[in-house]
């Protein structure tokens, strides 16, 4: 038996939201940050590397560092984009949402939301795409328990991917892998949030129950 009831549960996963900016010098406890990556070990993993993830949190000097390498990618810009591109904007309010917009996604290009804590989850390389997509799920799956433990500390968080494969070679290297061997899955930012972003409403008929 657990002491968290299901009801406590589900309030705790519809109260995380993915958050790009952060307390850049609002520190985060170790004790916590242990827990949480821990918490991505228990995920469910693909059969073809089991628990073969590997994942590493950057702080401080660490942590600029690589986001040195990561924000030469413009797919950062890219993912920005399609983010923008895929909130439903009140058409009256659009060209200054546009222009804040801009400024934020400029901002988060730029540094990352300035979190202080960034963790990279590396997974194996494979020639063959269907292993490749296997292990990427399994990190995902790790990302979103990282995730839920965050929340459950107090602290917020956001992840995000870039596709660049030189960069991740250079951050791969700069982390102390070889980069023939491993893959980048996603990089996901841990802190507390100088802003929380509201809730998008779910749509009606995403799920249904069969009998």
């Amino acid at each position: 038996m657990h002491d968290i009831t299901p009801e406590a549960l589900l309030e705790l996963i519809k109260s995380r939201r993915t958050v790009r900016r952060f307390e850049r010098d609002k520190d985060v406890d170790n004790h916590a940050l242990t827990r949480i990556l821990e918490a991505g070990t228990w995920a469910p993993y693909a059969p073809y590397h089991p628990q073969g993830w590997k994942f590493v949190a950057l702080k401080h000097k660490q942590r600029e560092k690589a986001v040195s390498h990561i924000v030469k990618s413009d797919t950062i810009k890219k993912y920005m984009e399609a983010a923008y591109q895929a909130e439903p904007w009140d058409k009256a309010e659009s060209g200054k949402v546009k222009q804040a917009w801009q400024e934020f996604a400029g901002d988060f290009v730029r540094n990352l939301g300035e979190a202080p804590v960034l963790i990279v989850g590396l997974v194996p390389a494979s020639d063959y795409p269907t292993v490749r997509n296997y292990n990427d799920e399994s990190a995902w799956s790790a990302v979103q328990n990282m995730m839920l433990q965050a929340e459950a500390e107090g602290l917020n968080s956001g992840v995000c991917t870039f596709h660049s494969p030189r960069i991740e070679s250079e951050l791969i290297e700069y982390l102390g892998f070889p980069p023939d061997q491993w893959t980048i899955a996603f990089v996901l930012n841990v802190g507390y949030a100088r802003e929380v972003p509201k809730a998008r409403p779910r749509e009606a008929g995403l799920f249904e129950i069969r009998d």
